[in-house]
């Protein structure tokens, strides 16, 4: 997966931080493990790309990559497959975009990407990041919380992490940070929870929060994440 990447990269990919994708490991595993990249394994890794806004010139030119990192030869079937995939999605998938409209904090999607890349890359990253997530009461009266609290939500969050290098995403009344580990950043969490309960006269009060290492991050965003729809609609309808 490594020499992937950096072939990848190489060839032209043009945001880094974009790359890896659960469907990345299922392929390289395929591979790995068969020589082969079964044409649904194919399809699901175009189908992810095409979610994510890359062109399917880019996307070809990554899948290229990777015979080229495997010193195989190009698996032409596979190939289609995967236009096959990204084709399917493309025409039907919402605008990407880093940034919740809600909050001006980081799209559910980036916030995951984000956990990929750091948990999936750099074994020395693993001690280095940990998740913070800092749950407030849900609405009283409705499903989510008005937009223009949503808003001063977001402000107050990105007062407190500018600098730390922290990710920030607000899902289902739970604002997810992930952050490097340092004394530093941890006092800068804390902040941000009190930060977070003085937003809209003590509307969000109390607010908890709660620390898990990076090996764990990925299962306690998935079961804490509901769908985004949910949100919007909510939003939409207040």
């Amino acid at each position: 997966m490594r020499r992937w990447q950096t072939t990848s990269y190489q060839a032209g990919w043009r945001f880094h931080s974009d790359w890896f994708q659960p469907e990345v490991r299922t392929v390289v595993t395929s591979l790995a493990r068969s020589a082969v990249v079964p044409a649904i394994t194919a399809k699901s890794l175009g189908a992810a790309r095409a979610r994510n806004g890359v062109s399917i010139s880019e996307t070809m030119t990554d899948f290229r990559a990777l015979f080229i990192a495997a010193k195989q030869s190009l698996d032409v079937d596979a190939l289609q497959s995967l236009a096959e995939g990204w084709a399917e999605v493309a025409e039907t998938a919402p605008p990407i975009s880093c940034t919740d409209v809600y909050t001006g904090l980081a799209t559910q999607a980036h916030f995951q990407r984000r956990i990929h890349e750091v948990s999936g890359f750099a074994a020395g990253y693993q001690g280095a990041h940990a998740l913070a997530v800092i749950s407030v009461p849900g609405p009283q009266e409705s499903r989510s919380h008005c937009w223009t609290l949503l808003a001063q939500l977001g402000d107050a969050v990105k007062g407190q992490l500018g600098g730390t290098g922290a990710t920030a995403m607000y899902q289902d009344s739970a604002v997810h940070i992930l952050f490097p580990i340092s004394e530093g950043n941890l006092s800068r969490m804390v902040q941000c929870k009190a930060a977070i309960e003085a937003v809209g006269d003590g509307a969000l009060r109390p607010a908890r929060i709660k620390f898990y290492p990076l090996a764990s991050a990925a299962t306690a965003l998935s079961a804490a994440t509901t769908a985004r729809t949910r949100l919007d609609s909510s939003c939409d309808s207040n």
